[in-house]
């Protein structure tokens, strides 16, 4: 490690201890801020990762530009996400700056599979080019660490995703649940999804109506509605809203929610009906978790490992209706929804952060 390296003093916790610098790439989505310690006292330092309610910084990405200005600047490269712009060429000469300037890279396998869906076949170069480039390799679900292992013959360490909901929300009692109505949402978002997503309406509205006292809810963000938006789909958006409303539901359409908006709107469903999705792994069944809302998501996805849930079948991108009913009525018939104790969200928030201290520690070791 280059002693010309800032450094700053580590907290009494962590005494004697170099802090570390780590470039988080990218640095702006709510996993990766809660990778750190949850009071800070780790000896982390992720200058990538701006706290919230912070003036945004400049984005940060795995792209050698990035890495030529800054490189002097971290101790540990750590990508958790590359952007889809970037040919196979960019992340390797991104890989090439990172191993010129003698920097640990750590690669978090997020996505196995394509999250915006647009091409397969070059997100799985990315991710092969990342993955076998990596000193250490990192994902959420021994699910995923296996398929890693299947397909690049990487050995994957596990770390579960962190919490999502604060703790001060997280111990809000949840609403009264004597009223009548057993509320079921989807959230279809900008309708970026597998599949026909009228199709999937029609077999969730199918499935809620055979659940005594359940109630639907879809929401979609507004610019679907905009002439001027590159996503208007007027017709889609008339035919989800006509199968809700016979379905005795409602459909909304609003601008996307804030990370606050989102928890108050999960806090007020009985149960999450997650849509077949892209990518692997997903701050959903994390946010239902903390909240106490159930959660059904598509079997056999990594993201239904994450976090106990219900899951239902598919038929291609389709859910089969007989499937997702039964996972409704199940959540109906609970007693008690899961929930997520805090005090171990936060033990398992510590805990996470000391694996990945002592992941950079090792890394750097060897490089001293």
């Amino acid at each position: 490690m280059s002693p010309s390296r800032r450094r700053r003093r580590a907290s009494p916790e962590w005494e004697g201890r170099e802090v570390i610098t780590v470039a988080a790439l990218p640095g702006r989505g709510l996993y990766v801020r809660h990778l750190g310690h949850p009071e800070g006292v780790d000896g982390v330092h992720r200058p990538t990762v701006p706290p919230p309610g912070a003036q945004a910084r400049p984005p940060a990405h795995f792209e050698r530009h990035w890495l030529a200005d800054h490189a002097h600047d971290v101790d540990v490269v750590h990508v958790h996400g590359v952007p889809p712009r970037l040919s196979t060429a960019d992340v390797e000469a991104a890989v090439e700056a990172t191993r010129a300037a003698d920097l640990p890279l750590v690669v978090t396998a997020y996505h196995l599979s394509d999250p915006a869906g647009v091409d397969e076949a070059h997100y799985a170069a990315q991710l092969e080019l990342l993955v076998r480039s990596a000193d250490a390799v990192v994902t959420i679900t021994p699910g995923a660490a296996d398929e890693l292992r299947r397909r690049f013959d990487v050995a994957a360490t596990v770390l579960p995703h962190p919490h999502a909901v604060d703790f001060v929300r997280m111990r809000r009692a949840r609403p009264d649940g004597g009223r009548r109505a057993f509320v079921v949402g989807a959230h279809l978002g900008s309708l970026r999804m597998p599949g026909d997503p009228v199709a999937f309406v029609q077999a969730l509205a199918d499935a809620v109506t055979q659940v005594p006292d359940a109630r639907l809810a879809v929401h979609l963000h507004d610019h679907l509605l905009d002439p001027d938006s590159s996503r208007y789909t007027p017709d889609t958006i008339g035919a989800v809203q006509r199968i809700v409303s016979d379905a005795g539901g409602v459909a909304r359409a609003h601008r996307p929610m804030t990370d606050s908006q989102l928890w108050d709107h999960l806090f007020g469903l009985d149960v999450s009906v997650v849509p077949p999705l892209f990518g692997s792994h997903s701050i959903w069944p994390e946010a239902c978790h903390d909240l106490g809302t159930h959660v059904a998501l598509p079997a056999g996805s990594h993201a239904a490992e994450q976090r106990p849930c219900l899951t239902y079948a598919a038929a291609g991108d389709v859910p089969d209706v007989a499937s997702l009913r039964d996972a409704i009525a199940a959540a109906r018939a609970a007693e008690t929804p899961w929930r997520a104790d805090p005090t171990e969200r936060w033990k398992e928030r510590v805990g996470i952060a000391e694996s990945l201290r002592n992941l950079y520690e090792r890394l750097l070791g060897m490089r001293r």
